[in-house]
């Protein structure tokens, strides 16, 4: 039984450590395609247009990516670290159930 739960745990450490750069990278990327479609409307130039819809698809692409290792990630603390949920549910049950939304 010890074997297994390592194993999974070592695949949450996984999904958890990709999860964590999703997020931030997608809200960093939002600012930017707010920019540089602000500057495409403001100026009329159809390089910044032409940026923000290169990076859109890369908007796109990540936040699927936050989302395939996201929904995983909180299915994953109730099976690997069954005491942990027990123990802190109450306290970061909502936000998981908010990222999960």
């Amino acid at each position: 039984m010890g074997q297994a739960l390592d194993v999974h745990r070592l695949h949450f450490a996984f999904t958890i450590t990709f999860h964590y750069l999703f997020p931030q990278l997608t809200m960093g990327l939002a600012l930017l395609l707010v920019y540089l479609k602000t500057k495409a409307l403001g100026t009329g130039d159809e390089h910044y247009n032409r940026a923000a819809r290169f990076w859109a698809r890369i908007f796109g692409i990540n936040f699927a990516l936050g989302v395939v290792t996201g929904i995983p990630m909180e299915f994953q603390f109730g099976t690997n670290w069954a005491a942990f949920s027990k123990a802190a549910g109450g306290v970061i049950g909502q936000t998981l159930a908010m990222e999960g939304v």
